[in-house]
């Protein structure tokens, strides 16, 4: 389970958004903290789905918004976890459930006031030769700049309630990245450049180095078909029974 939140936490963080046809991002990404992981990523957009194939961790992420289902595709072990839309909602339900009678000073420690948010142009800003404007958005303890190509644009009707959904995670840390969607969607651009410091000891930038907006060739969604394949729901809703 731990690998499968990760997985979809590191999508999150370096997620640009889906995009109005088709974009593959080359990146590099540097850092440290729990889900920082130096190398190369390649980001793949479609209006219906996004895979993330990350080159250290070799653990891909493949989100399929049409059949509401989410995917980590671990390379090392040869094993793809799936989950769809409906378990991850129940299984952070769940969570939240069991974190409700937690002291609200504890989570404040955790991730700061997250009612508490503050946006702030920083003015232009050039990645690949390709002018941005450069936004930091201030939420709880996280601080997350952004470089924001505006040519580049969001073909979902409701971005921040599709990404919500998708990376649903409970308690304070929902509300935290919720918040972050909706002000992320409200830049109408793609950030080509981020940073983000300030939550559990995380000080990672994801830099694009190659943009193309030629059509993904459909081979680049397909799962490798000799890996063994584990029901992520079924494993989930294991681990929160033997909680209690």
């Amino acid at each position: 389970m731990r690998t499968l939140l990760a997985s979809v936490f590191a999508a999150l963080i370096a997620l640009p958004s889906l995009l109005a046809s088709d974009l593959t991002i080359t990146s590099q990404v540097t850092g440290k903290g729990a889900f920082a992981k130096d190398g190369t990523q390649v980001q793949y957009f479609s209006p219906s789905k996004m895979r993330v194939n990350h080159a250290a961790s070799k653990i891909d992420s493949f989100v399929d918004y049409g059949q509401e289902v989410i995917y980590s595709i671990d390379h090392n072990k040869k094993v793809i976890t799936k989950l769809t839309f409906k378990d991850m909602q129940e299984a952070m339900q769940a969570m939240e459930d069991q974190m409700a009678g937690m002291p609200e000073m504890v989570t404040k420690m955790m991730f700061g006031d997250v009612s508490d948010i503050k946006v702030e142009q920083l003015g232009p800003d050039t990645v690949m030769g390709r002018p941005c404007k450069k936004v930091r958005i201030t939420l709880g303890k996280m601080i997350e700049e952004m470089s924001v190509d505006p040519s580049l644009q969001v073909p979902v009707r409701d971005y921040a309630k599709a990404m919500t959904m998708v990376n649903r995670m409970p308690g304070q840390a929902g509300a935290l990245f919720k918040r972050i969607y909706e002000e992320t969607a409200r830049l109408k651009g793609v950030p080509l450049r981020t940073h983000i410091t300030g939550l559990m000891g995380m000080d990672v930038t994801t830099e694009a180095t190659a943009i193309s907006t030629s059509s993904i060739p459909e081979s680049t969604w397909a799962l490798p078909a000799d890996y063994t394949v584990k029901d992520g729901g079924k494993e989930m809703k294991g681990a929160m029974r033997g909680k209690h």
